[in-house]
Parts: structure tokens; C-alpha cells; sequence
């Protein structure tokens, strides 16, 4: 799946939008849009348009879109009956055809918020070089969603401060494809790659430990498929 991002930030009576849409194969596509608004919801709400739109124009479908804006996150959730000023009616119809979900990160987390707060402009992959199906000939590799606390569980785990959140969710995918299914029960799946314990709920990676020991059994067929999974994307 994509991970997006959005974000706005008003500045001398102006917004500045971005986006941030980082695919499976590592491309990334970022665009940074200035408007003459100094409403920050409404702002919010136009960052988040200038995605859905990009993505629907391109049919770019199975995804995740992350922002910082509670009181965008509040719009999302209004009924279609509802007047929404900042929202078009069809936004949410759009989000369930191209099967997109949106979570709420803190602010520090959003990659966006890096394009939209500094004048900088980031060189984007060319679309026509975006590989959507990277993994497809992957036999079976997975592409769970990743809860937020995991990221932290991350970070302290493998004591990287910066990793994003799509590193993780990217990096623990493919974790799992090399571990051992070591617990399979009512939803909850349990692999262990390494000293390392990752939980999956139904879709979603939900926490990540360590252990203190390492099976060598578990170590060498972690070693085997590494191995046959690099001449499989070669």
C-alpha cells in the first residue's frame, strides 16, 4: 500500500499545502501548493483535496493518508447529510472507491509538515517509474497496516529516533514475510524474526518486543528467505 501525507501552514496572510505520497517501491511523489487563505481548517481540508484529487486522477488505489489536523479528522467523520464548509460531499466516496484509509499522527510524525513549513522543493519520481506491484511477485507478502505505539516500540527497539512511519510499516511487512508464524490464534498472529516479536491484530501490525534469545533454527530460515527474497526483486 501508499502512505500519504498532508499538511498546511499559514504564513504572511498565505497557506502553503503539501502532500507526500511514498509508494511500495520507495518512489515518492511530493507537492507544495501556495493559496491565498488564512483559515488554518480550511487549509487543512484544501492540503487533504489536493491529495484525493491526485489520487483519484491517477487511480491510485489501496492506501493510507495521515495528517495532524484533529479538526479535519472531525470533518471526515460528519454524515453526508451534514453541511460540510471545508469538505465536498464526494470526499468520502472517493476514499472508500480507491480503498484509502486516514489516521491522525502527531504533528513531529508528518512528513508534510516538512515540505509546507520550509521553502524547499523536493525532486518527485516521475509517475511513469512508480512500481505499484513491486512485491506482487512476492508469493503471499503481506501489506498490514501499522499502529501508531508501534513506531515508538520501533524506534527505541533498533534505536533509530528518525525512522517515518512508513520505514517502519514498510520494514516490519517485510520482517514478517521473513519470520516464523509462531502463534495463530483468533485474529492474532505472532512472528518471530530473530529476537524480534511482532503482534499482528486481523490487518494491523500492533506491537513490536524483543526477546531475550535468538533460535537458531528461527535464525537460519530468517537467513534462507532473506536471501531467496533478494533474487526474487532482483
Amino acid at each position: 500500500m501508499f502512505i500519504g501525507y498532508t499538511d498546511a501552514s499559514i504564513r504572511n496572510q498565505k497557506a502553503f499545502l503539501a502532500f507526500v505520497i511514498v509508494f511500495e517501491d520507495k518512489s515518492k511523489i511530493s507537492r507544495r501548493i501556495v493559496v491565498n487563505q488564512t483559515n488554518n481548517n480550511f487549509a487543512e481540508a484544501l492540503a487533504f483535496k489536493e491529495l484525493i484529487s491526485f489520487l483519484d486522477y491517477y487511480n491510485f488505489e489501496g492506501g493510507l493518508i495521515l495528517f495532524d489536523s484533529n479538526g479535519l479528522k472531525s470533518h471526515l467523520k460528519r454524515s453526508r447529510r451534514k453541511t460540510n464548509k471545508y469538505l465536498s460531499k464526494d470526499t468520502k466516496e472517493i476514499l472508500r472507491r480507491l480503498n484509502v484509509r486516514t489516521q491522525v499522527i502527531p504533528r513531529k510524525y508528518n512528513v508534510a509538515h516538512q515540505v509546507c513549513s520550509k521553502n524547499k522543493l523536493l525532486k518527485p519520481n516521475p509517475i511513469s517509474s512508480i512500481k505499484r506491484h513491486y512485491y506482487q511477485k512476492v508469493e503471499n507478502f503481506p501489506d498490514y497496516h501499522l499502529q501508531l505505539s508501534v513506531l515508538e516500540e520501533y524506534r527505541q527497539i533498533y534505536n533509530k529516533r528518525s525512522t517515518t512511519f512508513h520505514e517502519v510499516q514498510m520494514k516490519l511487512n517485510k520482517k514478517i514475510w521473513l519470520a516464523d508464524l509462531i502463534e495463530d490464534l483468533e485474529g492474532v498472529k505472532v512472528y518471530q524474526n530473530h529476537d524480534k516479536r511482532i503482534r499482528v491484530h486481523r490487518d494491523t501490525i500492533v506491537k513490536i518486543s524483543k526477546v531475550n534469545y535468538v533460535q537458531i533454527g528461527n535464525h537460519w530460515r530468517v537467513m534462507k528467505r532473506r536471501i531467496k527474497l533478494k533474487k526474487i526483486l532482483e
